[in-house]
């Protein structure tokens, strides 16, 4: 392997720099990498420390960047595994990221069940959507009957008539023709046939 004829630093990303080499290469390495393998101008590197430099700073820049991710938003294990693939990352390498975030609790998949169910019931959205979307994410079926235990104020009839005082308040129960139409909007939301026709008969009641 070449000597290091330049460390310099790298203006797109905090705390990376680029390191030349005599051999007209370059690589990106973070600044902790950096320190811990001491390289510096004119230093020689031999095949085997260079691919620990390597596989050190690509642990490094994973982590890093799955660190900015949680940091702006919530994410399943397998929605922070997609996007880190997405990103070109090697599996094995994520695989070992996602597991020490989950040892250290930073991505917690009941956790983030349990906010996307309040996100999508305040979105109208009924419980065959909602775990459709839970399903998506890989969340396992154990949380998922947790997260979906419902009270009395969050069951689906329940949700039904909050959405039709404010989208319904004129709701005809004897027009078939809005019934159906209005049935029909529920479904699509996920909600099941005999929570609409419960809650339809509560709205009538009220």
């Amino acid at each position: 392997m070449p000597n290091i004829t330049e460390i310099r630093k790298y203006p797109k990303i905090k705390d990376y720099f680029k390191i030349f080499f005599d051999n007209e290469t370059a690589i990106l390495i973070d600044a902790e990498t950096i320190v811990s393998f001491g390289l510096k101008k004119g230093l020689f590197i031999d095949e085997d420390t260079f691919n620990k430099v390597l596989k050190h700073n690509n642990s490094n820049r994973i982590t890093s960047y799955a660190l900015y991710l949680i940091s702006h938003k919530f994410y399943s294990k397998k929605s922070l595994s997609d996007k880190l693939l997405s990103r070109g990352f090697d599996k094995p390498d994520i695989e070992k990221v996602i597991a020490r975030f989950v040892e250290l609790n930073y991505i917690n998949d009941e956790v983030f069940a349990q906010n996307l169910v309040e996100y999508l019931q305040s979105r109208g959205k009924g419980p065959f959507y909602i775990k459709n979307e839970l399903k998506q994410h890989d969340i396992d079926n154990e949380i998922i009957s947790k997260v979906m235990e419902s009270d009395e104020e969050n069951e689906p009839y329940m949700q039904i008539i909050n959405i039709m005082k404010k989208k319904f308040s004129k709701f005809d129960g004897k027009d078939k023709n809005e019934v159906r139409k209005t049935a029909m909007f529920f479904q699509r939301r996920g909600f099941s046939s005999e929570d609409i026709a419960k809650a339809f008969r509560e709205f009538e009641n009220e």
